[in-house]
């Protein structure tokens, strides 16, 4: 028999450029049965710690990440980074860092 988990790895706050707090999004994602969630705000893990409290006073797994814009040869491509330690000293130099 396959389990499947319902899950949701992609989606942005106001932190970067979406319309929600990071708490309604999760209260959003727990209303539609979303057992995993992740904000992925764009170049921006500021949400981490809202995101991660909000899922966890739901009931839901949470897994960090982010959505980074990586520009090379005058193109443009974002990139879904997952599972890291968002107090991590190098994470806070941001862009150039």
């Amino acid at each position: 028999m396959t389990t499947y988990l319902n899950a949701d790895l992609h989606c942005h706050s106001v932190v970067s450029d979406g319309t929600l707090a990071p708490e309604d999004l999760a209260a959003r994602a727990k209303a539609n049965g979303v057992e995993l969630w992740s904000l992925t705000d764009h170049d921006e893990i500021g949400g981490q710690h809202r995101a991660a409290a909000a899922a966890r006073a739901l009931g839901m797994a949470y897994l960090t990440g982010t959505e980074i814009s990586v520009s090379f040869a005058g193109t443009t491509v974002h990139i879904v980074g997952l599972g890291f330690d968002p107090d991590d000293a190098q994470l806070a130099h941001g862009p150039g860092g």
